[in-house]
């Protein structure tokens, strides 16, 4: 289930990088969508809230990356 999870937050990033917007949410920008964390709180068990900055498209992919490690 988790390999199908972190393809979901790949594809969901893809989007983003593509067209910065998907269907969801009447199409929400990505750099306000919460999807990514509930995906990645799904994959990893981490919360990722707070007084943080959100995060951007590039701090996904060095996350992405970290997961494979």
């Amino acid at each position: 289930m988790k390999e199908r999870l972190v393809e979901d937050l790949k594809f969901c990033l893809g989007l983003w990088e593509k067209q910065g917007h998907c269907r969801f949410g009447g199409r929400t920008n990505c750099e306000q969508c919460g999807v990514p964390y509930l995906l990645y709180k799904l994959i990893t068990g981490e919360v990722l809230h707070g007084d943080m900055e959100r995060l951007t498209l590039e701090d996904w992919k060095k996350r992405i990356d970290q997961m494979k490690g």
